[in-house]
């Protein structure tokens, strides 16, 4: 499989910055030009005063430019990918229309006590607030059967990664797309690494495709909670970068739009940069 790629933070930014001003101060030397204007004519000013001029007013409006780029981009960024709708924006996944996917354990566990799952995890949230534990373990049980899920040395059934288990909450009356996303240990901590957080997108959209039935569809930014990656940690931005690159490799389109929500402090992902993707970078 082809691994999800890095680029240049802010390239794409800089480059279109660069062509604008270029633009600008073309646009404007032309309508000096028509008006029938020249540096020349202002008194005292030399070749030397009016190489600088430009230069300067250059790089004040490509300065300008490259700011203001940034803060449009900040918080939420619109992209066209295989004929899909995506938006990246942040806020709070549970507040957001659509089908929201969460990410679980590949057992679907519903323990929810700060040690098997986190309170504070969306795991953990969708069970006490907005959906019923019983419910979800009849629903694993009859998912298992439907899929010929056999039960682990533990008496648990344990999914493949990147399964997508529909759960209609009796409790709000949403709809949740329950996904294995991690494997926990011995310990309950849940592990990954990129090879199988790579593997698990890649199910993850095609089993997704199959259910949405058009609706929207919302997405947290996945592996940024409690998930360790035994390989390393990985950015913000790289595993927005790879959920998006996995989404093209798939070449799967959606009828509908595809919501990738970013909770708490993201100026550290240049959003802007995601225009690449549709560059071929993945």
């Amino acid at each position: 499989m082809k691994r999800c790629q890095k680029c240049y933070p802010n390239i794409n930014r800089i480059k279109d910055s660069l062509n604008y001003s270029v633009f600008i101060i073309g646009l404007i030397s032309t309508v000096i030009s028509i008006a029938g204007f020249s540096f020349g004519d202002l008194p005292g000013v030399g070749l030397v005063w009016r190489i600088i001029i430009v230069v300067v007013g250059f790089f004040l409006l490509f300065l300008a430019l490259f700011i203001l780029i940034g803060d449009i981009y900040k918080k939420r960024i619109n992209l066209d990918l295989n004929e899909t709708q995506i938006e990246v924006v942040t806020g709070d996944i549970f507040k957001i229309d659509g089908w929201k996917v969460i990410g679980c354990d590949t057992c679907f566990r519903t323990q929810v006590d700060d040690v098997v799952i986190s309170k504070k995890s969306l795991h953990g949230k969708m069970i006490l607030e907005h959906g019923d534990a019983s419910e979800i373990d009849q629903l694993i049980e009859n998912e298992a059967q439907k899929r010929n899920v056999p039960k682990n040395e533990n008496g648990q059934y344990e999914f493949e990664l990147g399964t997508i288990i529909p759960y209609k909450s009796s409790v709000d009356d949403e709809i949740y797309l329950m996904l294995a996303l991690t494997q926990l240990d011995a310990v309950y901590k849940s592990h990954t690494n990129m090879v199988d957080y790579e593997r698990m997108l890649m199910k993850m959209w095609k089993e997704i495709n199959d259910v949405y039935a058009s609706h929207d569809i919302v997405l947290p930014l996945l592996g940024t909670g409690v998930t360790t990656f035994d390989d390393g940690p990985k950015s913000k931005n790289d595993l927005l970068r790879c959920m998006l690159c996995t989404l093209k490799q798939r070449n799967l389109r959606y009828n509908s739009k595809i919501k990738i929500v970013m909770n708490g402090n993201n100026n550290d992902i240049p959003l802007y940069e995601l225009k690449g993707i549709t560059k071929g970078w993945c």
